[in-house]
């Protein structure tokens, strides 16, 4: 067999889902939101459990400023700023549920089709950035 050539045939296997590379793609972006989401969730929890330690160390009160009435609403707010983390935790976790589901029959169409924009994300992200800001503020009263 001198002189014999090996012909190895290449063909591209069909996957058997079709449109997978653009599902997988949108599955990892889920699972990355789902992420997110737990780890605010998880987050505003510690927020209400060191609020509860908090309390239980400086004896259950609220320092009050007579004539700092901003200091009194960020210490009340303050209380209220881990369970505004948990719902916004939930509020992403049921926000991309609903982009995964909408994402995944938009690849399955055959057209093309425009996905309208949403303000969910910045809306989530500023609720978010607020929640975190009235904590920082409440630990550097502390």
């Amino acid at each position: 067999m001198v002189g014999a050539e090996l012909h190895v045939r290449c063909t591209k296997r069909d996957s058997m889902i079709a449109n997978y590379t653009n599902h997988a793609a949108n599955e990892r972006t889920y699972l990355a939101w789902i992420r997110t989401g737990l780890a605010v969730a998880a987050f505003g929890f510690f927020l209400i459990k060191l609020n509860v330690f908090v309390d239980a160390v400086g004896g259950g009160s609220i320092p009050r400023l007579a004539p700092d009435y901003a200091g009194a609403f960020v210490a009340v707010a303050t209380r209220y700023a881990g369970l505004a983390m948990v719902t916004i935790g939930i509020a992403i976790i049921a926000r991309s549920s609903f982009a995964f589901e909408r994402t995944r029959r938009a690849i399955d169409r055959d057209e093309v089709i425009q996905i309208p924009q949403s303000r969910a994300e910045l809306l989530l992200s500023a609720a978010l950035a607020i929640a975190v800001l009235i904590f920082c503020i409440n630990l550097a009263r502390i």
